[in-house]
């Protein structure tokens, strides 16, 4: 009778369904209270499971940061995907769609935002490879509109980069309330965002100089 009650307990402590649980109080915590809070011990309690049930589904404290981490890309880009195929076939439409749909998530899930491009979520390899595929969606995005003739010439995973950092700044910025601080009007973020990435697209179009050491002759 012990066994079968020994048993019962573990298969309820290593169901999937508390490994979501677990997940889903993690990022509660990083919204509330920032990526320092999270905690195996904290996400138990705010879960309802006993305290050892967190180990049978993540190996310490760095591991359930990074699912954190993980699970915010792989929701940023199931985002991101929706509001590209529902921006059709346009190139400029589609540019849109990227930078407001980052933007969007960025102030929607600001704690878990942070705890994506964090140095201890970055050390893990199942968290750089969910952000590497959400980074090709912009490689890919570029390099067809390269084939278009719709933007200069030149490295697609360079100018993607340029895109990225223009969209993840304007993002921190929105989060940490600074854009406000320069008098630009923030009464409507998705706007803003379309704004920059028309501006962004523009110098696309032109191209970069070529890298030292690469000029032509």
């Amino acid at each position: 009778m012990l066994d079968f009650f020994v048993d019962t307990v573990n298969m309820a402590l290593s169901n999937p369904d508390t490994k979501e649980v677990l997940l889903r109080a993690a990022v509660a915590i990083a919204e509330t209270d920032g990526v320092g809070a999270i905690g195996l011990r904290e996400a138990a309690r705010r879960a309802g499971v006993t305290h050892g049930a967190p180990y049978r589904h993540f190996e310490n404290q760095q591991a359930l940061v990074a699912a954190v981490a993980e699970q915010g890309f792989r929701d940023l880009m199931t985002e991101v995907q929706a509001a590209q195929a529902a921006a059709g076939a346009d190139v400029l439409m589609r540019f849109h769609a990227l930078g407001v749909a980052y933007l969007r998530y960025a102030l929607a899930h600001p704690g878990q935002f942070r705890v994506m491009f964090g140095a201890e979520a970055a050390a893990q390899p199942a968290v750089r490879s969910a952000e590497a595929a959400v980074f090709a969606l912009a490689v890919n995005e570029i390099a067809g509109a390269q084939r278009q003739g719709l933007i200069a010439p030149g490295d697609p995973q360079e100018l993607a980069l340029l895109a990225w950092s223009t969209s993840h700044g304007l993002a921190v910025l929105m989060i940490d309330g600074l854009v406000q601080w320069v008098g630009l009007d923030t009464t409507s973020p998705e706007r803003l965002a379309r704004r920059i990435t028309a501006l962004m697209f523009n110098g696309l179009q032109h191209g970069v100089p070529p890298a030292r050491g690469k000029r032509a002759r």
